[in-house]
Order: C-alpha cells, then sequence, then structure tokens
C-alpha cells in the first residue's frame, strides 16, 4: 500500500504546547481525520476568548443609542453615518487577512495583534475631541474587531475534535447573541449616567484581563515547518477591491457608480490570480467542496436577510404600524433570542442530525418568518409579529451555527484559518450589500410611492432570497462533522 501524509494534532498538558507532527501511515479504509488531543482545554483560555469575543461584538450595537449624545458633544452630524461605517469597511477588509496569518503564523501571535488594534482604537475613541478623529479611531478599532471576532472562531476550530465542534461553536453564536440584545441597553445607560467616551473606555481594562489570561492559559503552538509566503499581488487586488467596494456602499453621491465596475474589475483580477498563487488568501480549491460551497453560499444569503430585517423591521413596526419604540423591542426581542438558543441547539444536534437537515429548517424558519412582512399586513396582533419574529431569528441562528463548523471541518487542517476567514469576509460582503443596496431601492421606490409599498417590497425580496437559500440549503451533503472531516484528509 502507498504510504500518504498525514497530520497528527496533539496538545500537551504540560508546557501548553499545541504541536504538529507528520508521519508516514499507510492508506486505510477507517482513516479517522486529524484531531486534538483528548485532553481538556483550560475553561480559562475558552473564556478568554469569549469574553475579547464579546468586547468587539458588542461595539457593532453600543453606539446606536449613544450617538446622539456624541453629536452633541463633538459636532459634524454629516459624519454620523461614518462612524459606524469605518468599523464595518475596517472590519470587513482585514478579515481574510487574519485567516491567512493564522495558519501561517499561529493563532496567539495574531490574537495580540488584534487586541492591541481594538483596545488602543477603543482608547483614542474615548479620547476623540472631533468627529474626524472619531471615525479614523474606529477604523483602528475595526482592525482589531475584525480579528478578535475571527480568531476566536478559528480558535475553536483548531482546538476541538469535529465531534465536539458544533457544540462548542454554539457559544460564539450565544455570545453574539447576548452583545446584540446588551449592546444598545448598556450604551443607554452609560450616556445616561456617565460620560460617553466610558462606551470606549471600558474595553480596556476587561480586555487587557482578558489578553493576560489568554497569554497565561492558551495553548502555545509549535512553529509551522511550512515555509511562510505572502502574495502580495492579490493582497495588494483584495484590499483595494474590497475598500473600493465596501466605500461605494457608504458615500452617497452619484459618483461612485464609477466605482462598482471598478471594485468588480479589481475582484475579479484577485480571483485570477488566486488561481495560480502558490499562497493563495481564499484558496478557490475550496469552492469545489460541495460543504464548503454550500455553507458559504448560505452564510451570505443569511447574513442579507439577518441585517436588513434588523434595519427595517423596526421602521415598519414604528412608522407603518404606528407602534411605540417599546413595542418595537419587544417584536425584536425574541429574533434576538431564539437566535442563540437555536444556534446552540442546532451545536448539539450536529453530530446527530448531521448538516443538511439542520440548514433546511434553519432556511425554512427563516422563509416562513419573512410571511409577516412580505405579504400584504391583515393587522396581526403584536405577540403573533413576535412570533414570527422568533421564527426569522432560530432559522438564522442554526444556518450561523452549522454553516461555520461545515466550513472549517470541510478543509484540510491546517487551512481553517483560510475557510473561517472566507466564510466571514461573505458573511460581511451579505450584510453590507443587503442592507445598502435594498435600502437604495426602498429609497427609490418611497420617492414613487410610499413608505408603506417601499417596505414591503424589501420584504418581499428578502422572502424571495430566504426561499433560494431553502433550496441551497438541499444541496448541502448529509455529513457530520466528522465525516465531513474524514472526507477533507482523504
Amino acid at each position: 500500500m502507498a504510504p500518504t501524509r498525514q497530520t497528527i494534532c496533539c496538545l500537551e498538558t504540560k508546557g501548553l504546547s499545541y504541536t504538529e507532527q507528520t508521519m508516514e501511515t499507510p492508506v486505510q479504509t477507517n482513516f479517522k481525520a486529524p484531531a486534538i488531543s483528548t485532553a481538556p482545554i483550560s475553561q480559562l483560555a475558552l473564556g478568554s476568548l469569549l469574553l475579547m469575543l464579546f468586547l468587539a461584538a458588542i461595539e457593532t450595537t453600543i453606539l446606536s443609542t449613544a450617538m446622539p449624545k456624541i453629536l452633541l458633544s463633538l459636532g459634524s452630524p454629516e459624519l454620523y453615518p461614518w462612524a459606524f461605517a469605518a468599523f464595518l469597511i475596517a472590519s470587513t477588509i482585514a478579515t481574510p487577512f487574519y485567516g491567512k496569518f493564522a495558519d501561517a503564523v499561529g493563532i496567539r501571535k495574531c490574537m495580540f495583534v488584534a487586541a492591541a488594534l481594538f483596545l488602543g482604537g477603543a482608547a483614542l475613541c474615548g479620547s476623540a475631541q472631533t468627529m474626524p478623529q472619531l471615525v479614523a479611531f474606529r477604523a483602528i478599532q475595526g482592525l482589531g474587531a475584525s480579528g478578535l471576532m475571527g480568531l476566536t472562531m478559528i480558535a475553536f476550530g483548531v482546538l476541538f475534535t469535529p465531534e465536539e465542534r458544533g457544540a462548542k461553536q454554539s457559544l460564539v453564536s450565544l455570545v453574539w447573541g447576548i452583545s446584540s440584545l446588551l449592546g444598545p441597553l448598556i450604551g443607554g445607560l452609560i450616556v445616561t449616567y456617565s460620560s460617553w467616551r466610558w462606551i470606549f473606555w471600558f474595553n480596556v481594562p476587561l480586555g487587557l484581563l482578558a489578553c493576560a489570561v489568554f497569554y497565561a492559559k492558551f495553548p502555545h503552538q509549535a512553529r509551522s515547518e511550512r515555509s511562510f509566503q505572502m502574495d502580495w499581488v492579490g493582497s495588494l487586488l483584495l484590499f483595494s477591491g474590497l475598500l473600493l467596494f465596501m466605500l461605494n456602499f457608504s458615500i452617497n453621491h452619484p459618483i461612485v457608480w464609477v466605482g462598482y465596475p471598478v471594485s468588480a474589475l479589481l475582484l475579479a483580477a484577485f480571483a485570477w490570480q488566486q488561481r495560480s498563487s502558490s499562497s493563495p488568501l481564499i484558496p478557490l480549491k475550496h469552492f469545489q467542496r460541495p460543504t464548503f460551497a454550500v455553507s458559504v453560499l448560505l452564510g451570505f444569503g443569511a447574513s442579507v436577510t439577518m441585517f436588513t430585517a434588523l434595519t427595517y423591521v423596526p421602521l415598519y413596526l414604528q412608522e407603518v404600524r404606528h407602534f411605540s419604540p417599546t413595542q418595537a423591542g419587544f417584536v425584536l426581542t425574541p429574533m434576538m433570542i431564539a437566535w442563540p438558543l437555536m444556534s446552540t441547539a442546532a451545536g448539539l444536534l450536529m453530530n446527530r442530525l448531521r448538516f443538511r437537515k439542520l440548514v433546511v429548517v434553519g432556511a425554512t424558519l427563516m422563509a416562513l418568518g419573512f410571511l409577516c412582512w412580505a405579504l400584504p399586513d391583515p393587522g396581526h396582533p403584536l405577540w403573533l409579529i413576535g412570533l414570527y419574529s422568533g421564527k426569522l431569528g432560530g432559522g438564522m441562528g442554526a444556518i450561523a451555527s452549522v454553516t461555520i463548523v461545515a466550513a472549517q471541518v470541510s478543509v484540510p487542517t491546517h487551512e481553517v484559518g483560510a475557510a473561517s476567514g472566507s466564510i466571514n469576509l461573505f458573511r460581511n460582503i451579505g450584510s453590507t450589500l443587503g442592507v445598502n443596496a435594498l435600502g437604495a431601492l426602498q429609497v427609490r421606490v418611497m420617492q414613487q410611492s410610499n413608505l408603506p409599498t417601499s417596505l414591503q417590497l424589501v420584504f418581499q425580496i428578502l422572502l424571495v432570497i430566504s426561499v433560494v437559500c431553502v433550496l441551497v440549503a438541499v444541496a448541502m451533503p448529509a455529513l457530520s462533522p466528522a465525516q465531513a472531516a474524514r472526507q477533507a484528509h482523504s
């Protein structure tokens, strides 16, 4: 029998070192995918990862209730949207680079770089004296937040076996759900009882504590024997294409329409260049794997629907149905609660039910959730709208949990970072594309007709996207995480 090279990952509890060894083994039909040793991982190490993830995730929503006070202090109200856009653009652009470097130099080093950028940016934001300064410092914070969020998912993919990964990755979605609920509340409390600057400064002591625990408890990684080569041409094309693409959606001026074909050309050149690159940032070969390709498509579609719904459902409830802000919050609460709960349930059931059933259920729930808003409004009571909202959140939670695990286990162990970076990049692009493209359509239709008609059109498009997600979900291979990992290493 011809020998094959099998990578065996082992975690040493003494010395906390994570090593990769290669050995020659014969090909066998009962091949087992590479896995971390069964030695227990420090709960403090996991806690430090989740705390850093929480700090980064909450910064995406905490400003929503605080910006009016910040504008009173700093002025320049025309820069209001850029306080959010700068963070989002920077975090999106940095996503694939963290995945690449995590595979090459290890998670620990990348995490400290990300934490330094995030905490440094937070301290600078809290010290900003003008809105242009705040916008610039939010971009620095976004560069770090991208790493804290993406590297946490990568770390969970490296530390745990495929069988354990579903349950553990559900913790990531749980933290995301909690941060989404608490962000606006904490932001409102801070500006009510203290200075708005503490919205940023509170990150520093908590972040330093998380970094200290992470440094002491997170396993060390041995230096990879593979020589690291940076694809500078591909990096420049991807950076330029993504930056221009994101700026196109953030600048409301007719001249930006020229930027769309230019950004498309740059990204197409990047994709073409990746085919021949010896060290690609986004390995296109992964898309030849059905499990990975379906996961990316579902992640993209779910992000379009999720973030667009979070943007326009409150507007519909308050301006069309004339509910109070408190009542609108009541409707959104089931969505934000169902998301982490369903994500956790999907993670726990992943080994038993496998990928296909879970994503089909999730996409179906999304489609059912949009029926409430896409069809002509019969005047549903508040509790029934909340029930539809819960279906929407539950469906998205299931898809979010399953797709990240499916993407990670469908590639070889040493490419988990690149796979995670790819799916996170498409999720970020989906959220930006959905909110901005459908937002532009909504404004145009509203100018020609009225607000209710324009919002119903947006929801009808989201319903169609959800139905397409159901069809895509059916194409997901009916594999468990362990089966997908075996295929990736065969």
